[in-house]
């Protein structure tokens, strides 16, 4: 079962695009809860994010360095790859944003601070920015991403949107904020978005409008792609219809029935949320049986799942079965994470970003081979839509 929710049942910065685009969606979660069929499902991709967003709240405070060496410990190859590019990334925002080097000195930071936009005494909607970096009346917020699918643009994100509204009410003498994604499994470019005086009314504006709707309209729910996103997603009556409107083509012409254009998107998009819902539907499911053993009749939540067999010690696995074997067959048989070695590499050399990739590269580049993966369809990237743009 869930833990209590930070949020206090309040519309979140996080979840604003599907407030935005769903305002209904937030009742449904909140009743959920209450009638005690809310699960917090598994996913790990939110589990890593979660310890990558711990390590670089440690990380950016100097005086709890030794924390941040010993929680690194933790991580992964891959996370602590994410985890010193986001750094690196965000400190080059910084002085980008401020003109010149920087130290703690320069300003107040402010880490994985939970912000309350109030009426009075009443709490209306709540968010809780990763990073922020506040010189003077200046600010700039920074939202960490740690997956590989691209985040909404700086400049139309409301989740970000939304954090900038809450430092400016709890700040009012702030009159410029700025805003930024950083997410290195995508680009290692980020861009700001700029709020001065006049947009940060008119954000506050759009933003509170969202909340009003979803305080005004608690039974009204539209599916879209925001459902992906939606942990309400297995119960809601109309995620389940939209997904149904998926047309049944004769397999004959599949080809030539299914559309192309913006109608073969809007198509995509149901199969993409259909999938991760009947997913969705089996994690429940899961979490159901652990309390429930009994509710599907002929079938078990088994207390193990499938045995893996690990290698801890490489070459005392080769040292047994050497009289068989050669290092070099079981070698073959085993899979290198070229990632992991190459983060790993660049932590005992001391070396991030361009550097470490050149230096790893000319050592292994006469020792490995590249295959491809079967293509998968994917959004275009930036750098991809930058290049069709006339």
């Amino acid at each position: 079962m869930s833990d209590p929710d930070p949020r206090r049942g309040l519309p979140s910065a996080s979840a604003m695009w599907r407030i935005a685009n769903c305002p209904g969606s937030q009742t449904l979660i909140i009743s959920l809860r209450q009638v005690g069929k809310y699960y917090e499902l598994p996913n790990c991709a939110q589990t890593s994010g979660i310890k990558i967003h711990h390590y670089l709240a440690l990380e950016a405070v100097p005086e709890l360095a030794p924390q941040a060496v010993s929680y690194a410990e933790k991580l992964t190859g891959e996370e602590r790859m994410v985890a010193t590019k986001a750094a690196e990334i965000r400190n080059k925002l910084v002085t980008e944003w401020l003109g010149h080097d920087w130290g703690i000195e320069d300003g107040q930071m402010i880490i994985e601070h939970r912000f309350w936009y109030r009426h009075g005494l009443k709490p209306r909607f709540t968010g809780q920015p990763d990073y922020i970096f506040r010189n003077q009346d200046r600010a700039i917020v920074i939202n960490y991403k740690t997956g590989r699918k691209e985040a909404m643009p700086a400049a139309d994100n409301l989740q970000l949107r939304s954090e900038i509204v809450l430092l400016k009410h709890a700040h009012s003498e702030l009159t410029e904020v700025a805003g930024a994604i950083v997410e290195p499994l995508v680009s290692w470019d980020s861009e700001r978005v700029q709020y001065k005086a006049a947009d940060l009314a008119e954000a506050e504006k759009q933003i509170l409008a969202f909340v009003d709707r979803a305080e005004w309209e608690r039974e009204t729910r539209i599916a879209g792609p925001w459902c992906v996103y939606c942990p309400a997603r297995a119960y809601c009556r109309e995620a389940l219809a939209y997904i149904q409107t998926i047309p049944n083509p004769n397999i004959g012409s599949i080809m030539q029935d299914l559309p192309r254009g913006e109608l073969g998107v809007v198509l995509w998009e149901k199969i993409k949320l259909a999938k991760k819902l009947l997913e969705t539907l089996e994690e429940t499911y899961e979490k159901i049986l652990e309390d429930e053993p009994d509710a599907l009749p002929g079938y078990c939540l088994p207390s193990q799942g499938r045995e893996r067999r690990l290698v801890p010690y490489p070459a005392r696995l080769k040292a047994v079965l050497a009289p068989f074997m050669s290092s070099d067959e079981v070698d073959g048989c085993a899979e290198y994470y070229l990632g992991k070695i190459e983060t790993l590499f660049g932590l005992k050399r001391n070396l991030a970003g361009k550097e470490r990739e050149k230096a790893f590269d000319a050592l292994v580049k006469d020792v490995i081979s590249i295959t491809h993966e079967r293509p998968f369809i994917r959004p275009l990237t930036k750098k991809e839509r930058e290049a069709l743009t006339p």
